[in-house]
């Protein structure tokens, strides 16, 4: 019998992906599509002029460490390369040290700088992986550091800068029309929308009276050199990670770039505060700050206002049911379920999230693949990433000692926080990815 050229003998056509946002949810999907698919040939539009991500320190989980390893070693070779820890050998399982950061209210003695208890990080299979990759619990970068890592590790030509998303047009023959402030269009096979929070790609899918909201928190933030630092707090407790708990309000602060600098964040919750500004981020004075804090240890509040950026940050968060896909278009990271930061879990859920879809992508063949994949990527991500969102709300709510029948009852405070952050941790992502091709089809 005579050979014939079939169709799976012929070299498929190249399927093009739109992916929205060159931050770090973009550019860890990007390195997995590369990966796992050379059929499909992403671009990433970027409305920037470079790669570029806004905020200072950002804290890891095991759970993302994890999930970084799963999309590239080489995205987790980055991530240790500008990782911060616990300076203390005997902390470097601890993920924060919890305190008073201020006089206690319920007569129980303490004050300022006494220890609640350190939380401890994962053991079992979790602890085991941590241990044979020199993981610690928690793990800090500074966002620009572990981006350029990032960038570096996407094919030149990839990204397309300049590109301001105005609108997003679901074509009847199946395609995706873009359309760019500059005046460019574009027809894709597909949309990942990884633009963030204020997400052009969501507007599309859910439309504008589904977004994220105010949660009545903001926070100040402010990089601190090491030796003022050490000078004002001491060694321990400037290069060792601490949440400092008070009553409407609390500090974290953490080491970033090897403990060179060392990040903090105020947060104050205001129940009759309106955030009636379009940004999300609005001017502030020292002024602002010391009345916000004042009561708490002098020295903390002291190096924070010196140092502070001179902004309040809006936290803002976006629970909702609605899928995360329509068709051909799909969201990921916080363009799909912003959280705020109050369990250092929001920037890992978009490593997860890209784990789970650029292993889906990868049995993406032509066109109509990509719904499929879209939809065993919303079915088994959608339920995680949302619970987050409530329960980064009750860890906020319990820093602050105001979780409901808790309060600041030491007793019953550490199981109730450590309970969400195991939830964090102690994931088998990878079981999530067999049900999640299960749902696709495609495999």
């Amino acid at each position: 019998m005579a050979s014939s050229t079939t169709q799976e003998n012929l070299s498929p056509k190249p399927l093009n992906l739109a992916i929205i946002g060159g931050g770090l949810a973009g550019l860890a999907l990007t390195i997995g599509i590369f990966k796992q698919n050379p059929n499909i040939k992403p671009t990433i539009y970027e409305a920037a002029p470079g790669f570029a991500e806004i905020g200072l320190g950002v804290a890891f989980g095991p759970n993302a460490a994890r999930a970084m390893s799963l999309i590239s070693p080489d995205i987790l070779k980055g991530f240790k390369k500008h990782s911060t820890s616990n300076e203390n050998a005997e902390r470097a399982n601890t993920w924060l040290s919890f305190r008073y950061g201020m006089q206690s209210r319920n007569s129980n003695g303490m004050g300022y700088g006494d220890l609640i208890w350190h939380l401890e990080g994962p053991v079992g299979e979790m602890g085991e992986w941590m241990e044979r990759e020199g993981i610690t619990t928690k793990s800090c970068v500074h966002r620009a550091r572990f981006l350029e890592e990032l960038a570096a590790l996407v094919p030149k030509g990839t990204a397309k800068f300049g590109k301001c998303l105005i609108g997003v047009e679901e074509l009847g023959e199946g395609g995706v029309k873009l359309r760019f402030a500059d005046g460019e269009s574009v027809v894709v096979d597909a949309v990942v929308g990884c633009d963030g929070v204020k997400s052009i790609t969501r507007e599309t899918l859910m439309g504008k009276s589904i977004k994220p909201q105010f949660t009545g928190e903001y926070g100040y933030r402010a990089l601190v050199p090491e030796t003022i630092a050490r000078g004002v707090m001491g060694d321990e407790l400037a290069q060792n990670g601490q949440l400092y708990c008070g009553y409407g309000s609390y500090i974290i602060t953490y080491p970033v770039e090897h403990g060179k600098l060392i990040n903090m964040v105020a947060v104050k919750e205001k129940a009759d505060f309106e955030w009636d500004n379009e940004n999300w981020i609005i001017p502030s004075t020292k002024e602002d700050m010391l009345k916000d804090f004042e009561g708490w240890g002098e020295n903390l509040v002291e190096l924070i206002s010196r140092f502070e950026v001179r902004d309040k940050w809006g936290f803002f968060d976006f629970p909702h049911t609605t899928r995360y896909f329509r068709g051909r278009i799909c969201l990921l990271g916080d363009s799909a379920h912003a959280s705020t930061p109050h369990l250092g879990a929001g920037a890992g859920m978009a490593f997860e999230d890209a784990y789970i879809l650029s292993n889906l992508l990868g049995a993406v063949k032509q066109p109509a693949n990509f719904e499929k994949a879209f939809r065993g990527f919303d079915e088994t991500r959608r339920s995680r990433t949302q619970r987050l969102i409530m329960d980064s709300r009750r860890a906020g709510i319990a820093n602050k000692f105001e979780g409901e029948g808790i309060g600041d009852n030491l007793e019953k405070l550490q199981p109730d926080i450590e309970t969400r952050y195991r939830w964090v941790w102690e994931f088998d992502l990878e079981a999530t990815l067999v049900e999640a091709k299960k749902i696709s089809s495609l495999f």
